[in-house]
């Protein structure tokens, strides 16, 4: 480093945001306040403050300043419920953000002033004023290189997509008051230019004249502002880096030639590197040709090599370059935040976040380093069956394609950081009160949230969503079939003695009126066995849970992990919630337009998470059994807080054992079951799910779907199932015995993964006592061949570990106008992840999950 290094100022300016909405927030006022710095002004409108980082020699000293600034000003601002973010612009739907009394008045195309923008300038110091202009107009044309590298401003104020990477630039660039520099080489030119301006009467005074690069107020620097704020410190320091490399190269050689535009080419150019950013191609400065962005970088800085190595930074600059290069533009990286679930607020976690340095942009293309968290990632690891199908990681070791960047994105948090984003997911869900009763465990458990989701690419929804939508009609039709006319017991589709075995074909399916929707609302089990295979491995039809889970893991993740960044769209898991309570609506008895929805849950269940949100989503009172009474061929609940009034009860969305809740006491003391029934039957109430339809998601009956798909639809199955051993078939049944260690076994009436035994798993002693059971009750068991249960990388507080999963996804149904039964599989799932060395994955056990990205098409 020389002495001779001229000193770069920066300042800053930064949005203030609440923490909680995610809005811009005009505290500027309180923060300064609280700040006491007089380095720190409040900015146009309030929403911002501008930060002075002070003059500085070295690069080093200079990106530390603006840390240390930034840092204190977020400490500050958090203490007041505020964020500070570097960033163009935010949108800000709703938020008015006119000028405070006190600036000046907005020029004409400077509307964009009062929206909530924001740039950084630098001013690198010169000999005079003269010396500023003289400068300015002779870099002016490699300025849109500048404007590239930090082009942070994708969306509008309104929230929507641009389309350009530096919407702020492109809007400044309207008024009539901007230029990019004056053409002139001296101070007295530039006040000759603007006192014309002002002459013309469409600007009013010089103070609303706006140039990308002119002499400071002071005359004793050049400034460089048309840069959006930046939330990369690193991205600063480099644009400094170059301007100053620029400036250097100017004065070290005056008479040089040097390339002068004309403004129909500058304009151009300015506005391709407000378009593109570093995603696509700029204008090369020397030929006025298109170039790609990246060549274009490259070759300033190889250009300004000479200047770089005469103040000992050319390393430094090489690496700020490939960094920048590397990570792609703030607005890239604030478009990939905004695809995982199409929400603004997940932009600004992401910019709060980089601002303040808790989180870096990465490599996105570069997989180095991915393998230190992979190391321990054998072809077996801890899976229990040898070959097994792992959805992320392809037989090379590779990551495929859809998992690179978030796996990339856990490689470079590293364990130690994973590990206490972790600790912090997991308090925060248990002050959520997402928690399970754990065999073994005295106390219930905080749900194991693991931060690698699961990526599903959108064709093979498409594939799983139809599958599972024909399979819930078709059970659909099966319940009411059996519960009417059984012609499918006629026909000898299914024996009458595998209903009869049922433990869930109950008289009380009788009671449910004819063309009444009885499984509104299903889950499905599936597994995947392949690249792009899925298999169902169970229905439930009876009371399927999951939906708030989802959102809630959602959310923790994205907020405990901004730096994974989808590649395309994904569906939010809000949607499945919001369909939820649709369907419920659309169940409601004939006539009823706003229907009261009550949700019955057991007693020791009232503060289940997912139970509470799902029912607040839809709009539903939370009841007990205790709540409710049957009379007047109703059901009504009784309000406590009003006096013990009744409510009518329209649609009773269900949540807990169906004979549980038939034979538990209501508010006057009397048995549900007949009053429940009476109003299911009069039609006053629908029971979503209804009662009976424990039969349709029987493990026996369950071999059998593939034949009643055919039989009600004239259809084959569109995705597929498990071979299953009906147990009460003694020739079955001698196979199962015979090749127990090799199978599953589960009872019919099952569900949530109890009682199952897999054969693999199972000492000597837990195969006798299963043998034992099946020679004695062997009707009350199905036998199925060993599901090679995919894999997914799993973190297990050191490393990246095989873990085998499931998935849980759901069907809603409705009735049509005429009768026909219309079926929707919501874009959410449930990722269930099985302990090492075993293939159970119900939570019950010590299972865990992921947050699930299913890709829009």
């Amino acid at each position: 480093m020389t002495d001779g290094s001229r000193r770069i100022m920066v300042e800053e300016e930064l949005h203030l945001v609440d923490l909680r909405t995610k809005l811009p927030a005009r505290r500027a006022a309180e923060v300064i306040a609280e700040a006491g710095d007089d380095r720190v002004r409040a900015a146009r409108h309030g929403a911002l403050v501008a930060s002075d980082c002070g003059g500085h020699a070295t690069l080093e000293d200079l990106g530390d300043a603006i840390r240390e600034r930034r840092t204190q000003l977020a400490e500050v601002a958090n203490s007041l419920r505020t964020g500070i973010v570097a960033a163009g612009a935010l949108s800000s739907p709703g938020v008015e953000l006119a000028p405070d009394p006190d600036e000046p008045g907005t020029a004409p195309g400077h509307e964009f002033r009062t929206r909530a923008s924001a740039r950084f300038v630098v001013t690198v110091e010169v000999a005079d004023a003269d010396e500023a202009q003289f400068v300015a107009r002779r870099v002016v044309p490699h300025a849109p290189a500048l404007l590239a590298l930090a082009a942070g401003s994708p969306f509008r104020a309104d929230g929507s997509d641009s389309g350009y990477a530096s919407v702020r630039s492109f809007e400044a660039r309207w008024s009539p008051a901007h230029v990019s520099a004056f053409r002139t080489d001296t101070a007295d030119g530039v006040l000759e230019s603007e006192d014309a301006l002002v002459a013309t009467g469409v600007v009013a005074d010089r103070g609303l004249i706006d140039a990308d690069i002119r002499p400071s107020a002071d005359g004793t620097g050049v400034e460089l502002r048309l840069c959006d704020s930046c939330s990369t410190v690193d991205t600063i320091v480099l644009v400094a880096a170059l301007f100053r490399a620029l400036v250097d190269r100017v004065l070290a050689d005056p008479e040089n030639a040097w390339v002068d535009p004309t403004p129909a080419v500058l304009a151009a150019s300015f506005w391709r590197a407000a378009r593109s950013g570093l995603e696509g191609d700029l204008v090369d400065p020397g030929t006025g040709r298109p170039l790609p962005a990246r060549d274009v970088c490259v070759a300033l800085v190889e250009s300004l090599a000479e200047q770089l190595d005469a103040t000992g930074e050319r390393d430094l600059v090489d690496d700020l370059v490939a960094g920048a290069l590397g990570a792609g533009s703030s607005a890239a990286r604030q478009r990939a935040a905004h695809r995982r679930r199409g929400r603004r607020a997940d932009v600004v976690a992401v910019l709060l976040a980089e601002t303040v340095g808790r989180i870096r942009p990465r490599a996105t293309a570069d997989d180095g380093g991915m393998r230190s968290m992979l190391d321990a990632y054998s072809p077996l690891g801890e899976a229990v069956t040898e070959e097994v199908h792992d959805e992320a990681i392809a037989e090379d070791g590779a990551p495929r394609p859809q998992y690179v960047d978030v796996l990339k994105a856990v490689s470079d948090l590293g364990a130690a950081t994973v590990r206490e984003r972790k600790k912090q997911v997991d308090e925060e869900l248990r002050d959520r009160g997402v928690t399970l009763k754990v065999y073994g465990e005295p106390e219930p458990q905080v749900f194991p949230l693991d931060p690698v989701p699961r990526i599903v690419p959108a064709d093979q929804w498409g594939r799983i969503s139809a599958g599972i939508e024909q399979r819930g009609r078709a059970l659909e039709m099966f319940l009411r079939d059996i519960y009417g006319d059984a012609e499918i017991v006629s026909a000898g589709i299914v024996p009458q003695d595998a209903l009869d075995r049922a433990p869930g074909y109950r008289k009380t399916g009788r009671a449910v009126p004819t063309g009444t929707m009885r499984a509104a609302v299903s889950g499905v089990d599936l597994v995947s066995t392949g690249p792009g295979e899925w298999v169902v491995l169970e229905d439930n039809l009876r009371m399927p849970g999951g939906l708030a889970m989802a959102v809630t893991l959602r959310e923790r993740i994205l907020e405990a992990y901004p730096e994974f960044g989808a590649r395309g769209a994904i569906h939010d898991p809000a949607e499945g919630l919001d369909m939820l309570r649709e369907t419920l609506r659309a169940a409601a008895p004939e006539g009823v337009g706003d229907p009261s929805i009550a949700v019955v849950v057991a007693p020791d269940e009232l503060t289940a998470h997912d139970l509470i949100h799902a029912a607040e989503a839809v709009g539903g009172a939370v009841v007990t059994p205790r709540d409710l009474v049957g009379d007047d061929g109703r059901l009504w609940r009784v309000d406590d807080d009003n006096d013990d009034a009744r409510i009518g009860v329209d649609v009773l969305y269900v949540r807990m054992d169906e004979e549980a809740l038939l034979s538990s006491s209501g508010a006057d003391g009397t048995v549900l079951r007949r009053g429940l029934l009476g109003a299911i039957s009069d039609g006053t109430v629908a029971m979503v799910n209804a009662p009976g339809n424990g039969a349709a998601d029987d493990k026996a009956i369950y071999a059998l779907v593939p034949s009643i798909i055919d039989f009600y639809l004239g259809e084959k199955p569109l995705i597929g199932q498990v071979d299953t051993f009906l147990c009460a078939d003694p020739p079955q049944l001698e196979q199962v015995l015979d090749r127990l260690d090799e199978l599953v076994v589960k009872p019919i009436d099952g569900y949530g993964g109890s009682d199952i035994t897999v054969g693999p798993e199972c000492s000597p002693r837990e195969l006798d006592e299963r043998r034992a059971e099946l020679r004695r009750h062997g009707e009350r068991f199905v036998a199925q061949e060993v599901q090679a249960l995919s894999t997914l990388p799993t973190f297990d507080g050191r490393d990246l570990q095989r873990r085998h999963v499931d998935m849980r996804a759901f069907v809603m149904l409705r009735n049509g106008p005429t009768g026909e039964i219309h079926a929707s599989a919501p874009p959410v799932a449930m990722t269930r992840v099985a302990p090492a060395g075993t293939m159970v994955v119900n939570a019950s056990s010590g299972g865990g999950g992921k947050d699930t990205w299913i890709h829009r098409a």
